[in-house]
């Protein structure tokens, strides 16, 4: 589970030793795979950007930071708090440059789970995430809840205490004091460290495009560094399951122009000092990081095939209630 001594120890650097470790094995099951790369010209080879990129399967983004490993800035994803479910793999996500992100979903489901000691099922997710969300009052949670739900919402545990605060408040304040850690680690990252971010602003994977989430344009208004959208073609034939060794074949990465707060970005631009993802930024400027997002992911629609371009609905999204978390 992510922890915020976790968040606070990470360093993401440029080439740490065990990210060009993976890169080299990796890079040996990727010669039999054709990366092609279209206006690879776009990427700067001198500064940090944060690429934006559509998230067709669990490794579509294994060839493109194999690609750019020589002569580009060492690359750090952001990566679902789902992942870190070991010591291991915790040490390896961290030793290779990983930055983990906690979703208010995720937040919700471990929480329940340290309790229980299983995960929700859908009805007690869906539950738990409309009152967190605000999409039900307390009274129509407690209308609807399980005596399980209930007595989770109302015994203390962990840091939990019903007496301070109610439980939807609880975890918005876990899930708010989480990503500004977040942000501090991913401004530090692109400032400090020069190192890119990988972002994928849908939050889940899915073959064909859905709408993204506003964290990718909080921390592109906040820092100024270039959004590189990238459309990713191809990808779901080499990684069809949960191996990380890619099949034969052929992925196509197109990448658009740089979007800049001199250029396109200019319109969404915030002049007051910002903190991000705060509840007060957040509804101080709320509507200004979702149009921002909205330009992010029109400019990947571009650049995808019509087989991945924006569906009209969420078919096809990985996952379903808390199993997208744990």
């Amino acid at each position: 589970m992510i922890t915020e001594q976790q968040l606070r120890r990470l360093k993401p650097r440029q080439r740490p030793f065990f990210h060009w470790l993976v890169q080299a094995l990796l890079a040996g099951n990727l010669k039999r795979v054709t990366i092609a790369m279209e206006n690879q010209a776009y990427i700067p080879r001198d500064r940090a950007v944060i690429f934006a990129m559509n998230h067709t399967d669990r490794f579509n983004y294994i060839p493109i930071m194999v690609h750019l490993w020589d002569g580009y800035r060492s690359i750090a994803p952001w990566v679902k708090g789902k992942y870190y479910q070991n010591v291991l793999m915790t040490k390896l996500l961290d030793a290779t440059n990983n930055i983990p992100v906690p979703s208010r979903g995720y937040i919700i489901t471990k929480d329940f789970q340290q309790v229980f000691r299983r995960r929700p099922d859908k009805t007690e997710y869906r539950l738990l995430r409309d009152f967190v969300d605000g999409k039900l009052s307390a009274e129509d949670f407690h209308a609807a809840a399980s005596d399980t739900l209930q007595k989770h919402v109302s015994t203390p545990h962990d840091d939990f205490d019903p007496s301070a605060q109610p439980y939807d408040r609880y975890i918005q304040a876990r899930y708010q004091k989480f990503m500004r850690m977040v942000a501090t680690l991913s401004v530090r990252t692109l400032r400090e460290e020069n190192v890119s971010l990988l972002i994928f602003p849908e939050g889940t994977r899915s073959k064909r495009l859905t709408p993204g989430h506003p964290g990718i344009a909080q921390i592109a208004l906040k820092t100024g560094v270039p959004v590189i959208p990238v459309g990713c073609n191809g990808s779901d034939k080499l990684y069809p399951g949960s191996s990380p060794l890619a099949r034969p074949g052929t992925v196509t990465y197109r990448i658009g122009e740089p979007l800049t707060l001199e250029g396109a970005l200019a319109p969404f631009a915030i002049s007051e000092p910002f903190e991000p993802f705060t509840r007060e930024t957040e509804i101080r400027h709320g509507e200004t990081f979702q149009a921002a997002t909205d330009l992010i992911m029109a400019r990947i629609n571009d650049l995808l095939d019509p087989e991945y371009q924006f569906a009209g609905d969420t078919h096809g999204v990985s996952g379903d209630g808390a199993a997208r978390f744990v």
